[in-house]
């Protein structure tokens, strides 16, 4: 198996839904993404969206990894990497050497270009989604159980930073 994201995107004209490996998927949009996320801030519903997120693309991501044998570390985080891409939400680097924790950038994130669009920017992290991603992403590489990783956004693009900086670690 190589660390490449094996994409099969169906369409079903009926129902109006799309479906990513047979996963019933929606495709980013940053209005709507950047609407819910910026409620989730003002009603205090920030960690929900994180475990929404971590629960959602960890399962996904445990699944395409069974489904396709891979087993590796490196391949598993390429992977994550292609389908964060893939479902439209940016572009993201992750990098991890054992199950303690890591670090991911985002040089490009759909997210942060709509927030500072729709609202000229932040003086909070807005990448919420993205942490819940992640979370589910290091549990689904190490074989963890949700709520296993603890995600920090440590600089934002919609903060007017060069770059979005996580950091991740092991609970």
């Amino acid at each position: 198996m190589s660390g490449e994201f094996r994409l099969d995107h169906r369409f079903d004209p009926g129902t109006k839904k799309h479906y990513l490996n047979d996963e019933l998927s929606v495709l980013h949009c940053h209005h709507y993404s950047t609407l819910f996320t910026k409620l989730a801030m003002d009603l205090d519903g920030v960690e929900h969206l994180v475990e929404t997120g971590e629960d959602v693309f960890g399962r996904v991501l445990r699944q395409y990894f069974l489904d396709k044998a891979v087993s590796s570390v490196g391949e598993r985080i390429g992977i994550a990497q292609q389908y964060w891409q893939a479902v439209g939400m940016g572009l993201i680097e992750i990098s991890s050497s054992d199950a303690s924790g890591g670090a991911a950038k985002m040089e490009y994130s759909h997210l942060d270009e709509g927030w500072l669009k729709k609202w000229g920017g932040s003086d909070k992290p807005v990448n919420i989604i993205t942490r819940g991603f992640l979370a589910g992403v290091f549990a689904a590489v190490y074989d963890k159980p949700p709520r296993s990783y603890y995600v920090e956004e440590t600089k934002s693009l919609a903060r007017g930073d060069k770059a979005g900086e996580f950091t991740i670690t092991l609970r």
